[in-house]
C-alpha cells in the first residue's frame, strides 16, 4: 500500500475540518438566521407547532408565567414613542434607532443573552402576521400575545411589538417588562 505524503495528509485534515465547519454552520443557520435589521427569524414550523429553540417545548400563552417583582426596577421613558416600561437594574437600554418602517429599542440583558427588542411603527406589528394570538390588556390597551414571548399592543395610533427573541430563560423578566409598559398620549 502506498504511503500518503505529509502535505496530502494536511490537505485531507483541513478539507474534512472545513466540511464539518460548513455542516455545523448550516445546521445553526437553518434554525435561526439574522436579517439585515438584526432581528431573529424563528423556525416557524417549530414555532407554530408549539416548539421553541432546538425543538424544545415553548410556553403556551395560557400557561402562567411566574410574576416578578418590578418595584425596584428602573424606568425607561421615550416621549417621542409615547412609551414607558420598567427594566431590571443592570440591563442596558441601547439608543433607539430607525430601521425601515420601525423605530427599534433594544434592551441588552447581558452577554449571555440575546437583546430584547421593541419595534414601534405607525403601519403594523413586526413579524406577527399569521401567528396564533390570544387577546389581553397591557397598560390599559388591547394587546395580542404569542406564547408569552411576543406581544403586540396598539396604542396612540402606533403599533408596539415586544419580542424576547431567543432568550427564553428570561421569560418572567420579559413579561414583567412588557406588563409594566404604559403608553402616554
Amino acid at each position: 500500500m502506498a504511503k500518503i505524503s505529509g502535505p496530502t495528509k494536511s490537505f485531507i485534515v483541513i478539507f474534512c475540518a472545513a466540511i464539518v465547519g460548513v455542516y455545523l454552520s448550516l445546521m445553526l443557520w437553518s434554525d435561526y438566521s439574522y436579517q439585515s435589521s438584526g432581528s431573529v427569524n424563528l423556525d416557524y414550523e417549530n414555532y407554530l407547532a408549539g416548539l421553541g429553540q432546538n425543538g424544545s417545548p415553548r410556553p403556551n400563552a395560557s400557561e402562567a408565567v411566574p410574576n416578578v417583582d418590578t418595584s425596584a426596577w428602573e424606568t425607561y421613558t421615550n416621549k417621542n414613542l409615547h412609551l414607558s416600561f420598567k427594566y431590571k437594574p443592570g440591563w442596558k437600554i441601547l439608543p433607539a434607532k430607525v430601521i425601515k418602517d420601525y423605530s427599534l429599542i433594544q434592551i441588552d440583558p447581558g452577554a449571555k443573552y440575546y437583546n430584547i427588542k421593541i419595534y414601534v411603527s405607525s403601519k403594523d406589528f413586526y413579524i406577527m402576521g399569521g401567528l396564533p394570538t390570544t387577546a389581553e390588556t397591557i397598560g390599559g390597551e388591547p394587546a395580542l400575545n404569542v406564547s408569552n414571548a411576543l406581544y403586540g399592543v396598539r396604542a396612540n395610533k402606533l403599533y408596539y411589538t415586544f419580542d424576547i427573541g431567543l432568550s427564553m430563560s428570561l421569560l418572567p423578566d420579559f413579561n414583567g417588562l412588557v406588563h409594566s409598559a404604559t403608553f402616554a398620549n
